[in-house]
């Protein structure tokens, strides 16, 4: 055996397994080319010999590609049902189908054209779970990442779809040196049966007799199976090399119900792209190019199994957002420096510009006459004087706003006022302000003492008059804020409330603050 170069990381390589009842295969795939074979035998000597081949060899992406007798398909329906329906459906039917079998696959094929319209679904199953268990052991000891565990009648299913004019009835017939011969029957491309059958050893005797009667075979079971209508013809496709089809040809028994076509494979293999001069008429080559160039999607392997190839998946992915980010980094960095490299240039520019003017300032300014007031001074003397002007007030607001709601209150006399104005609403207040929030320039207020006469006594009819005054004054458009400073009778909760039957003499004196907004 040959030993390779270990590497622990493989990006455009991969690997087939090819696993028979008697030989293993192993083919490579190294940029486009599929490189050499290795075969081991199955028995305890030939997985010896594949692990120690598993340790001197990169670990790169592996398919197992299985070619065994021991893979049954049952063609059956279920219920048009979706979800976790399906899935109990499909589950019970395979245990029904397959009692003791480990792998399963199903494949749905349409629906059927009466009655329920129920599902028609390909039932495959691997019986015989020892014939592949210690060559999976293998892999995964050495941490190989698993792409898949597909067939070949699966294979040949996804290699039809290249064939041109391939018929709604093809029977699909192979040669693999390892296996032996391989009939698999497709309607409209897709897969029904499988069947495999021994091959005496190549060059011992001639292949065609033993091809004619396996064929034979499989159509008086296809006839009973009534897969193929009556008035339709069965169309049979035998891929080999040109010795074995120009003695099959010979032999050809004429029918209007069966057509053979006879396929080259060595113009197979180079039409699919592999560049191989083929002396056998075995497909191995043919079949493993095919599996690795399309890479198609895993049959039987579980989640566990495929556990390294997801892992490396992930490191791949990351490792291109690594790579991209890089790359990213080194954009942005670039331009951030063309940037930078530009703003310097305009800043000395500027700087430079900057200079020229204050000299030209200098020397205009040298030549002005003395003044005993700087240029700068005068500037903040007429800013101050222009402020002023803008905030320029005249109480007239004020008394404008208060007069209007006296009018309506005679029985208010005003005693006294005191006027200011502000920026700050809340200037000589030490009470909150509450009041809507409103943008003026500035506040004009007011603090105003007053008494209601005539007055009776009825301290309680006072001091509605005050709310209403107030409530009055707070309607306004121009009101900021109105607060009642006092009373006529203090009614807070710490003053001392006495008095007689003779009111007399007493006085309904009140104060309230009013502030205005001045645009």
């Amino acid at each position: 055996m040959i030993s390779l170069l270990r590497s622990k990381f493989d990006l455009f390589n991969s690997r087939a397994v090819y696993l028979s009842a008697d030989k293993l295969s192993v083919y490579h795939l190294n940029r486009g080319k599929l490189g050499s074979t290795y075969l081991f035998d199955v028995d305890d000597v030939g997985r010896a010999n594949f692990g120690r081949y598993l340790q001197e060899t990169p670990n790169t992406p592996t398919y197992l590609l299985l070619d065994i007798i021991e893979e049954e398909f049952r063609l059956d329906t279920i219920p048009h049902v979706f979800g976790s329906d399906r899935k109990a459906l499909i589950e019970r039917k395979q245990s029904r189908l397959f009692r003791d079998a480990v792998y399963f696959y199903t494949e749905n094929q349409g629906r059927e054209e009466e009655g329920r319209h129920d599902d028609k679904v390909l039932f495959m199953a691997l019986t015989n779970y020892e014939i592949i268990k210690p060559w999976l052991d293998l892999l995964d000891n050495n941490k190989v990442p698993l792409t898949g565990i597909i067939s070949l009648p699966q294979l040949i299913q996804s290699y039809i779809k290249t064939l041109p004019d391939i018929s709604n009835h093809a029977l699909i017939v192979t040669l693999q040196s390892i296996s032996g011969l391989r009939q698999t029957f497709f309607q409209n491309k897709l897969l029904k049966i499988s069947r495999l059958s021994k091959l005496p050893r190549y060059g011992t005797v001639p292949y065609a007799p033993k091809v004619n009667s396996e064929i034979e075979k499989i159509q008086r079971y296809l006839n009973s199976l009534r897969l193929i209508p009556n008035d339709a013809a069965l169309d049979i496709y035998i891929i080999a090399d040109k010795s074995v089809l120009d003695e099959m040809e010979r032999q050809k028994a004429s029918s209007s119900m069966i057509k053979k076509h006879y396929l080259d494979v060595n113009k197979l293999v180079q039409s699919a792209g592999l560049d191989s001069d083929l002396s056998t008429p075995f497909s191995d080559q043919l079949f493993i190019y095919h599996l690795l160039t399309i890479r198609p999607e895993n049959c039987y392997a579980s989640k566990k199994e495929m556990r390294y190839s997801s892992m490396r998946k992930m490191r791949i992915a990351m490792n291109s957002v690594s790579v991209l980010m890089l790359i990213i980094s080194f954009i942005y960095s670039g331009l951030y420096f063309m940037d930078g490299i530009t703003l310097k240039q305009q800043s000395e520019d500027s700087k430079n510009k900057a200079d020229f003017y204050q000299a030209r300032y200098n020397l205009a300014k040298e030549r002005l006459p003395k003044t005993p007031v700087e240029p700068a001074q005068i500037k903040v003397a007429v800013d101050a004087v222009k402020t002023l002007n803008d905030y320029r007030s005249t109480p007239y607001e004020m008394m404008s706003f208060l007069g209007k709601t006296l009018e309506k209150f005679p029985s208010i006399k005003l005693e006294d006022m005191e006027w200011n104005f502000s920026v700050d609403p809340k200037t000589n207040s030490d009470k909150p302000v509450n009041a809507e929030n409103k943008s003026y320039k500035y506040f004009q207020i007011a603090s105003i003492k007053a008494r209601i006469v005539p007055f009776d006594g009825n301290y309680r009819e006072a001091i509605s008059t005050v709310n209403k005054f107030a409530e009055t004054l707070r309607s306004s458009e121009v009101a900021y804020a109105v607060s009642i400073l006092s009373f006529p009778l203090d009614i807070s909760s710490t003053a001392r409330l006495q008095g007689g039957s003779n009111a007399v003499g007493k006085e309904a004196l009140f104060s309230l603050k009013a502030v205005i907004g001045i645009n």
